[in-house]
């Protein structure tokens, strides 16, 4: 009996330390990693979004709303760097095309008054306390894949472009997302435009294998394409997400890919364009070209 509280003992202690040594062990996150994220503040009726990135830039968008409470997506935003030490955080403005929120060339610094998960106050040299709030309430799109500002699109397959008439057949298939910036509040994503679907066979159509032999290849492609389809997104979109791609010369692998990757009949990314017969043409679904 001795023998088993004395074991029960050394038992509980063993647990208490490591609650202990987990509890003291829990990383605080320091200012720089609290800041990084996307914020949204009021001033003068017009939403101004703050998106800092964890290498040390920022980008900033101007939104105004029109008499119907809508939100008119300004075209103009701003960039530079930022940086954070003892307490303040600092702005160097590179580019701006909103000279009266960032002066460009400028350097802007401010006296962090309080950093939370979900919330800022700066300070500014003259004492104006200005509050921005975290647009995702402490979600990132990363981290929780918040659906509102990622636009899934359905499977694409296309015949890869070739340098000479008798190189073999190479098809590439893509199952890709369209992730967009930052919303503001109650703000909608962009509808996704017609010619969304006809740019991305276009463009993949004409690469030749070695611009998409490897992932890297593949990514450099997407940042492209990113930039072809802004223009009918808006400017809304972020980057285009890769969830899952090969390149392949047989059939068998193409049809495996579209029955793995396709989406069941009836959820959104299903719902094509009606054809002239009524019939719903399925985006991504066509055959190679031969």
């Amino acid at each position: 009996m001795k023998k088993h509280s004395i074991f029960l003992c050394i038992v509980l202690t063993g647990i208490f330390s490591a609650l202990l040594f987990n509890a003291c062990g829990e990383k605080k996150k320091t200012q720089a990693e609290l800041i990084t994220g996307n914020w949204a503040h009021l001033k003068n009726k017009a939403h101004v979004l703050l998106i800092t990135s964890p290498t040390g830039e920022w980008e900033s968008i101007v939104r105004i709303p029109d008499d119907g409470l809508k939100i008119v997506k300004s075209k103009k935003n701003a960039k530079g760097t930022w940086h954070i030490e003892k307490g303040q955080m600092s702005f160097a403005v590179v580019e701006s095309e909103i000279e009266d929120v960032w002066a460009k060339n400028s350097a802007i610094s401010y006296n962090i008054v309080e950093l939370t998960e979900n919330k800022i106050r700066l300070k500014d040299e003259s004492g104006l306390v200005t509050a921005w709030t975290r647009t995702d309430m402490g979600k990132t799109v990363e981290s929780e894949g918040n659906p509102a500002l990622s636009i899934p699109m359905a499977p694409v397959v296309v015949n890869i472009n070739k340098n000479r008439a008798n190189d073999k057949d190479r098809y590439l298939c893509l199952k890709m997302n369209i992730k967009l910036k930052e919303l503001m509040p109650d703000e909608k994503p962009p509808p996704v435009h017609s010619k969304i679907h006809d740019t991305v066979i276009t463009f993949f159509s004409s690469l030749l294998y070695d611009d998409v032999k490897d992932f890297n290849g593949i990514r450099v492609q997407s940042q492209k394409l990113a930039g072809m389809l802004n223009p009918h997104m808006e400017g809304m979109i972020k980057e285009i997400q890769i969830e899952n791609v090969i390149v392949t010369a047989e059939m068998d692998k193409v049809e495996e890919f579209m029955t793995v990757n396709s989406h069941p009949v009836g959820t959104a990314a299903e719902k094509g364009k009606e054809g002239k017969n009524g019939k719903k043409e399925t985006e991504g679904k066509e055959k190679p070209k031969h």
